[in-house]
């Protein structure tokens, strides 16, 4: 890496299902964005054409483009990726198709898991052992792994996986096998698992090594051809690919460690939801993520988002582990994409989409089934000619497509459309209340703030459906997550198990133990950014305690301490903060029980430059009028249609109102109340309403 400064351009590019979406900062703080149709297939084409279309310096070395995609999730829904084969512990082979032995489903008699992503002919077994306590007990033999990598060539294998039992606390062994095999096998992508993670859990630990192998080639070979593009395009400066937990990683290591990109894209809102939650002192935020083809919501609680360390492929009960940090999201099939169809005489909306190829009937690109989108149009909530400065809606298209299946259905097409889009804001609003309700939080004590192209659209009828009062727009809602990249660091965390009780702890054995580590990890960091200068590095941990015999943890992040340093007394002040941190997650504590150390959590974090998001001009802009439909209610009403540009800070707005800007669309139902903050943010009061329906 250049040295960089502030005034380097910094450059976010997201691509979505449907849209690809570019934010830049120029080198004198202007903004800059662009969105085009994503090119499934070869993503890499829309993200140089949205890097052509902005006014940047590209030729500048120093310049940073933070990028997130959804290549790696698509990849291991769609099963599309490389010949992988796995190499375990002789006598563990069956653990993939083994999983964790119970049934999820229990009562379903149909019930069948996702198969592995690696087959049992594809799965090798090698005489090595360690001991939980980190001993070797027996190394492999170099014979036995000469065969071994004969074997793999001779059957073409793509990519390697290799999990061997306890390695989270002896990864020797795995090391010794993966030299082996990347020098025999130059051209196969090796994994070791313990290279994602040192967490305790056989099974997901393989799930997740296996994974990282299955999509590692296609990543690789797809970063090679971006990178290929943006060259070709002018770019000069360095690329960082977006982690599923909230930081940057380097070209390289997200080629050797791709599944940590897994939720890549729609973890960039979430920061950037959490940035303005901070900004506007607002510690409680939900955020609402609505683009062509799913629909997300996170929470952001005590201006902190929640994280996982186990992330699902195609869900908890059917679905594949991976093992990696990532910021909690639940997703749903729910986008501007998602078609409506008939089932058996009702009406179903998604999960099926039609993407950005056909993409919805209105998009006029050869889509004949209807869509929520094409809903919208049809009730006059979207201006057609107002969508999106490369793409005008065709409304005519979109009323045909919704009276084929009115027909079908035997009811008015206004009737078939109000229903898709309620139908459709159930479904969203439910993954809300999985975020807030179902987890023992009120709704009504956060603030929902709406990002995505179809967030601003739908983000009123959610929240109302939750009993949120408030909704936030941001500036650019339909580019935030864009946005959100710009504010990314680059980063490495690393997991220590640990398995001991607080009282039984050597805190300073522990501590020495810390400090090496930390130490470690930012050299890796400082290698993978080698020429990166003027920015301090941040070594910090949190802690994963659970009460003995629990199986999982609370993590404890905020004990106060600076860098690697250990409090006083280390065991009750931990203790402590794990109980307060356990009451207010559960209601309870279990005072006085026995808490351990489950793990050490480090993150080695280098800053790169701020940006600062611009207030944009108000622009006028003449006042218009659309004819729209709201709720279930077939009678019209008239809607003022405003250019966002045209809005003036403190300026208020009343329902019924279609905001339109560049990207997105926001509907305000009637008796909503829009006001503009000094920020450009639109705060939309939707209190009327609420308490109209409990009168």
């Amino acid at each position: 890496m250049q040295n960089r400064d502030a005034t380097a351009p910094r450059i976010g590019v997201d691509i979505g299902g449907t849209f690809t979406d570019l934010a830049a900062i120029d080198d004198a703080g202007r903004l800059h964005v662009s969105k085009h149709l994503t090119t499934h297939g070869a993503e890499q084409r829309a993200v140089v054409a949205a890097l052509e279309d902005v006014d940047v310096d590209l030729s500048r070395p120093d310049g940073i483009v933070s990028h997130g995609s959804t290549l790696v999730i698509n990849a291991l829904l769609e099963r599309h990726g490389s010949r992988a084969a796995l190499v375990t512990t002789r006598g563990f082979g069956d653990v993939l198709h083994l999983r964790r032995g119970g049934r999820p489903a229990g009562f379903d008699i149909r019930y069948r898991p996702d198969s592995p992503l690696i087959p049992r002919e594809l799965i090798f077994e090698v005489d090595e052992r360690s001991a939980s306590s980190g001993e070797v007990l027996r190394a492999p033999d170099p014979d036995e792994l000469d065969r071994l990598a004969d074997t793999l060539a001779d059957l073409a294998v793509e990519s390697v996986a290799i999990a061997f039992l306890n390695s989270y606390v002896a990864p020797d062994n795995e090391r010794t096998v993966a030299e082996h095999l990347r020098r025999s096998l130059p051209k196969v992508h090796v994994t070791s698992s313990h290279e994602l993670g040192r967490q305790w859990r056989e099974y997901e630990r393989t799930s997740s090594a296996a994974a990282n192998a299955f999509v590692a080639p296609e990543v690789a070979n797809y970063l090679d051809g971006l990178k290929d593009g943006m060259r070709a395009a002018g770019y000069a400066g360095e690329l960082l690919l977006l982690d599923s937990s909230g930081g940057a990683l380097s070209m390289s290591l997200a080629k050797r460690l791709p599944v940590r990109m897994v939720e890549s894209g729609p973890v960039a809102g979430v920061i950037a939801a959490q940035t303005l939650a901070r900004e506007l002192e607002l510690p409680n935020v939900v955020t609402f993520d609505m683009g062509g083809t799913t629909a997300k919501a996170a929470l952001v609680e005590n201006y902190r988002f929640a994280s996982t360390d186990l992330y699902w492929i195609n869900g908890r009960e059917r679905g594949t582990p991976i093992q990696v940090p990532t910021v909690d999201i639940i997703e749903i099939g729910s986008g501007g994409g998602s078609i409506a169809a008939e089932d058996a005489g009702r009406l179903v909306v998604g999960p099926r989409s039609a993407g950005s190829d056909p993409g919805p009937a209105s998009y006029g690109r050869g889509g004949t089934a209807p869509t929520i989108t094409d809903a919208n149009v049809y009730c006059g909530r979207v201006v057609p000619q107002r969508f999106l400065g490369s793409l005008e809606l065709d409304a005519e298209a979109a009323r045909l497509a919704l009276e084929s299946l009115a027909q079908r259905l035997d009811m008015s097409t206004t009737r078939l459309a109000l229903g898709i889009l309620k139908l459709g804001v159930l479904s969203m609003a439910a993954a809300v209340r999985q975020q807030t309700l179902e987890r023992g939080h009120d709704p009504r004590d956060f603030t929902l703030i709406a990002l995505g192209g179809a967030g601003p659209m739908h983000a009123c009828d959610v929240a109302i459906e939750n009993g949120i009062r408030q909704v936030l727009i941001p500036q650019h809602p339909g580019h935030f997550s864009a946005i959100g990249m710009l504010q990314t660091n680059l980063r490495m965390d690393r997991s220590i198990a640990i398995g001991r009780k607080l009282q039984d702890l050597d805190w300073p054995e522990l501590q020495a133990r810390l400090e090496s580590e930390g130490a470690d990890l930012l050299g890796e960091l400082k290698e993978d950014a080698a020429s990166l200068h003027g920015a301090t590095p941040e070594v910090s941990y949190a802690l994963v305690i659970r009460y003995s015999g629990q199986d999982h943890g609370v993590l404890v992040s905020d004990h106060g301490q600076s860098g690697l340093s250990m409090p006083t007394n280390p065991a009750e002040v931990f203790s402590s903060l794990f109980e307060k941190e356990y009451e207010y997650r559960f209601g309870h504590s279990i005072a006085g029980a026995p808490a351990e150390l489950v793990e050490v959590q480090l993150v080695a974090e280098y800053p790169l430059p701020t940006t600062t998001l611009p207030v944009e001009q108000v622009v006028p802009a003449p006042a218009e009028t659309i004819q729209s439909y709201f709720g279930l209610d077939e009678t019209p009403v008239r809607s003022a249609v405003r250019a966002r540009s045209s809005l003036a800070h403190g300026e208020r707005l009343v329902g019924p109102a279609i905001v339109y800007e560049e990207g997105a669309t926001t509907v305000v139902p009637p008796r909503a109340v829009v006001e503009v903050l000094p920020n450009g943010v639109l705060r939309i009061d939707l209190t009327d309403i609420l308490e109209a329906g409990h009168e």
